[in-house]
């Protein structure tokens, strides 16, 4: 909410709490388009490189691509269960066209 409409949603919450009447300017547009995810593991196996992330953070509007396994390690896909997730996406841009 910060990144797209400029409103703090922690500090929102905490005026609510206190009582303390809340009405933050937010523009008729957004200020900017953002898509966050948790990327599965597409099939059961090994994670055995972690390298393709770095050249996702180096695309336009990648804030960060976290990893949350380690390489070498046991991943489940969704054949098996609950699939796995690789990896914390967060990516921004101008309009959400893009």
């Amino acid at each position: 909410n910060l990144r797209s409409w400029g409103v703090d949603l922690v500090e929102e919450t905490l005026f609510a709490a206190l009582g303390i009447p809340s009405r933050p300017v937010v523009p008729k547009q957004p200020l900017s388009a953002v898509a966050y995810c948790y990327v599965n593991a597409p099939v059961s196996g090994k994670a055995h490189d972690l390298s393709k992330l770095e050249a996702v953070l180096k695309r336009p509007g990648v804030v960060w691509a976290k990893p949350l396994v380690k390489a070498g390690a046991e991943v489940v896909g969704p054949e098996k269960g609950l699939p796995t997730w690789l990896c914390d996406l967060f990516v921004t841009r101008p309009t959400a066209k893009e």
